[in-house]
This record gives C-alpha cells, structure tokens and sequence, in this order.
C-alpha cells in the first residue's frame, strides 16, 4: 500500500484513510476487504475501557509506610541524567507510557523482597504524597515550570483509576468532589487520601462514539498536585519500591559517596547478608542499567557500598574486611575471582592500598579497591520505608 494508505489509530482520520485506499489504482476488491477489516479492528482497539470494578483478592497485600524525609535539593543534582529514580518509598521511570503499559511495566519487574511483581504506586497519606513529591524532584530537578505546567517531567502516573460512575459527563456540583468509594488502586485497595487541584476531578471526555474516553486516572505534579486524566496520555510513572538501597549513577571517590549519603538523610550502604547483596543488585541494575560500560572494570560498572578493610597501625591492610562503622559483616560475600589470583588481593601503589569494596553491577561480586577511583555509589535508607502484610 501506498503511506497514503497507512492507517493512524490515533489520527481519527478513518474516513480520510478510506478514500485514500479505495483511490489507489489496481488496488483489488479483496485488498480494501483487508484494509477496512483492519480499520475496523483498530477502532475497536481504539475504544475507551475503564478498570473494571475491583474483586476483592483473596490475599490483599497492603504496605505500611513509615516516609523517609531525604534531602532533595542536594542529591537531585547527583540524580538527574539517570532515567530510573528511586526514594526509600518509590521509584520513578522517566521514559513515558500509556497508563496501562506503565501498570504492566511495573508489574514485569520482579522484587527481591517478595519474588512478585511491582505495582503502580499507592499514595494513602500527606506523608506518602510528599514522598512522591521528593522522588519527582530528584528525576526532573527542583523547580516547577509554570509558564508550561503541563510540560514533560511535570506530571507522572499513580496507580490510581476511577472505577464506578466514570462514563458520564459531571454535574457542576460534582465537580472537585472525591468520593472515595469510586477510586481504587491497581491493587484493588480503596483509595483513603486524595489532594487534588482545586475542582479537580473533572471527568472530562474526549473524542465520540466508539472513540470517546473519559479522564478517570491520576497523574501527580512536582508540587504533589493530582489531577485526573486519560490513560492514553504518555507519561513518566511511579512504581513502588519499599526499597532498602539508593544507587546514584554520579561519579565520586569513596570518601566523598559516604559524606554525600550521609547529607542527604542516608546512610553509607553496607551489605549484611544474601538477600541484602540481592537486592543491592537489584537496586543497582534498576538505577543504572542491565547494560555495562566497556570492559568489566570500567568505573561504571563497579558501585561503592561502605565495606573497608581494618587497617594496622603501620596503615598496612590486615585482610579483615567490616563495615565502615567499623561493625562486623555477618555473612560470606563472594568476591571476583581472576583467572590467576581471587579477591580480595589488596594491591599496594604508591597512592595506597586497595582497601575498600566495590559492587559489581552485573552480578554483585566484591572487589577490593582503592579509594581514589570515582565510580557510582549506593546510599541506604536509616530504616526501612515500608513493610507487607
């Protein structure tokens, strides 16, 4: 067929489309059957869904969220070329999607926690709002574009849908009204908290017949404004987290990752087990990419977590590895085996000894470093952000 032929399900121009295919010389009958049978798949494609009216699970998982108050302003500047974000609470893609691709793209990544899928990100209190309002400063900077308020890196997606009364026009009376018998998550819990523009929600509608949809989900603003809009609308979105460990893709020596941590509100990361070193790779791979930089020991590829050897005296390595509080690491780490030699191997230079760890982004091996190299780090939250029931 000719480009002229081609259909755009989002152009609306069906009719447009016909003419132009029917116009086509030698096209045969059994073509245009083709062409509009496929015209008319993709109008019912195109037709407006709500969520359906939530069943109540049979194991209904609910997070209890205590927020972690983190330093926005300081650590957005470290954050602000990754395109995965995260807070103790949340983590926020910057590449936008239709809603319901968002909700499936979360749902595709499984957590070291539970070994399930992740859902859209449920916002239940002022506290958990604020959080989202850290996560959306951190991805897109501080400041609040208001010449354009609905520009890119503005807005992102909860999880959050209108699920009864949703495919009419509002009366005026109604309009601004939360009821929160209406609203639920896409994990079928209700809705409790809102904080809404004012005379939002509006519930309006767009298009006509089998192409009309109406404006029945929740994207969320920089100042932690909500609104409601259409689930074809691309944007960034929010997943939850209830995350362990922060991963900056900022470049820094060792000693300058653990006084960043520790300015932001955090912690220096340090690994205390499996499942830590687990989820730290989880964290790691989410915030910087399954992809490596060069070869294996690119400074990017390698994170710096807060593990260090006790020194002697003398400034000599002792082959005793602890956390940098100078506690004892409780478990086995598995270090990165060369072909020749197994780590730690603490080489000495004349700028000093490999004394320090750094985690493998491919697949969280140790390695024995010194602390002059600037590569990516990992911060930790003081207590972890939320827990399931």
């Amino acid at each position: 067929l000719p480009i002229e032929a081609v259909v755009s399900t989002q152009s609306g121009h069906y009719g447009r489309d016909l003419r132009s295919v029917k116009n086509y010389q030698g096209l045969s009958g059994m073509k245009i059957l083709l062409v509009v049978h496929t015209l008319l798949v993709a109008v019912v494609l195109a037709r407006w869904k709500p969520d359906p009216p939530p069943l109540d699970p049979e194991d209904p998982v609910s997070v209890e969220s205590h927020p972690v108050h983190i330093a926005a302003r300081k650590m957005a500047k470290l954050m602000i070329n990754q395109d995965v974000v995260t807070t103790c609470r949340y983590m926020l893609f910057k590449r936008p999607l239709p809603f319901h691709q968002a909700r499936d793209s979360c749902r595709s990544l499984e957590w070291p926690i539970t070994n399930t899928g992740i859902e859209l990100a449920s916002v239940q209190s002022q506290e958990e709002n604020s959080d989202i309002v850290s996560l959306l400063r951190l991805g897109f900077g501080v400041k609040f574009d208001h010449t354009k308020p609905y520009k890119y890196g503005n807005w992102a997606y909860i999880g959050l849908s209108k699920r009864y009364n949703n495919d009419r026009p509002l009366k005026k009376s109604e309009k601004g009204v939360f009821n929160p018998d209406d609203w639920y998550y896409t994990t079928n819990v209700k809705a409790k908290y809102s904080h809404f523009h004012r005379q939002m929600p509006d519930q309006q509608s767009k298009g006509k017949g089998d192409r009309k949809e109406w404006q029945n989900w929740i994207q969320v603003n920089r100042k932690g404004r909500w609104d409601d809009t259409y689930s074809s609308k691309s944007l960034p979105y929010i997943c939850e987290y209830c995350g362990k460990y922060i991963v900056l893709s900022k470049h820094v020596k060792w000693t300058k990752a653990k006084e960043h941590c520790e300015s932001f509100g955090l912690e220096f990361a340090t690994v205390s087990s499996k499942e830590d070193n687990a989820e730290l790779l989880f964290a790691a791979k989410l915030s910087l990419g399954e992809e490596l930089g060069g070869r294996r020991f690119n400074n990017s590829n390698w994170v710096w977590i807060g593990e260090t050897e006790v020194m002697s005296e003398d400034g000599v390595g002792t082959e005793e590895w602890v956390h940098h509080d100078g506690t004892e690491i409780p478990f086995d780490p598995v270090w990165y085996k060369r072909p020749k030699n197994h780590q730690p191997d603490n080489w000495i230079l004349p700028r000093g000894e490999q004394r320090v760890v750094a985690f493998s982004r491919e697949n969280g091996h140790w390695d024995d470093s010194f602390p002059h190299k600037k590569r990516p780090f990992a911060c930790m939250c003081p207590k972890r952000n939320c827990h399931f029931n």
